[in-house]
């Protein structure tokens, strides 16, 4: 079941997010489809809204609540019931909500480097804009600790987070580009014993977000009031099945976010 979750994640967010509309598919009637979509509850009823505003309306009653500001949904949609004056759509649930962590955005320098454990890695298409530079979406790979099974999974994953650091003074980046940095704790972690990493053994993958409000409104006040055109994502890599906070066995690897894969702001600006 897990496996075939992140297979689809992951075909979701190979294309940037990109959920393209059934409305120009050309092919009316059911079909199904991949989103990421925020959360909206009202009145102990929940709907999900994509980037746009259009609103997905689900047909039947959600087994678990909501955990989350944002969700990824496999549904089926009709389109033979849209135009394109539609600003809603019923949408058959394929599988149960997957709700994405949400991680820590901080305007601050990154932490020391023994402070904080390396990634096993992230994909190259492993981050994605959702909206008008809203979230972040990011699929980390990392290590649980060892004996970690789908029956603790839900204790021993919040002892695994992730930050994103934004630092206006931070020098060598260049116009347009705005830099972010990700780093990983695990805040259970006995580092004072020096094999302790060993103990982290259980390879496992989700996507999480960050919220990116205060990282922009920051961003633009240093700018001119201009919106990034490139986003670089530094992270520690440690390509290894166990983890590890020393800074002489970690690696720093960048993703880069293209101007055609950020969102154009050109009509928003003021």
């Amino acid at each position: 079941m897990k496996k075939f979750k992140l297979s689809v994640l992951a075909m979701a967010l190979t294309t940037m997010l990109g959920f393209t509309s059934c409305l120009d598919s050309g092919e009316p009637g059911p079909s199904s489809a991949t989103s990421f979509l925020k959360v909206r509850t009202s009145m102990g009823y929940t709907t999900f809204e994509d980037p746009s505003g259009f609103q997905y309306i689900p047909t039947t009653t959600l087994t678990t609540s909501p955990t989350s500001r944002l969700a990824f949904l496999y549904f089926e949609i009709d389109t033979s019931t849209l135009t394109q004056e539609s600003t809603s759509a019923d949408i058959t649930l394929l599988q149960d909500p997957v709700y994405l962590r949400e991680m820590n955005a901080a305007l601050s320098p990154v932490p020391a480097e023994e402070e904080t454990v390396a990634l096993y890695g992230i994909p190259s298409n492993g981050c994605a804009v959702w909206g008008a530079f809203e979230f972040l979406i990011m699929a980390p790979n990392f290590n649980l600790k060892k004996g970690t099974t789908t029956s603790n999974l839900d204790s021993e994953l919040p002892n695994h987070r992730l930050a994103v650091y934004y630092d206006s003074t931070e020098e060598g980046v260049a116009n347009g580009t705005l830099r972010l940095h990700i780093r990983y704790r695990i805040t259970n972690a006995d580092m004072t014993d020096e094999n302790w990493g060993q103990d982290y053994n259980v390879q496992y993958g989700e996507y999480v977000f960050v919220d990116l409000a205060s990282i922009i409104s920051a961003y633009r006040n240093n700018n001119q009031n201009e919106y990034p055109t490139r986003l670089e994502l530094e992270y520690e890599m440690y390509n290894t099945n166990s983890a590890t906070s020393d800074p002489d066995k970690k690696t720093s690897q960048t993703i880069t976010i293209e101007k055609q894969y950020l969102p154009d702001m050109s009509e928003t600006e003021e």
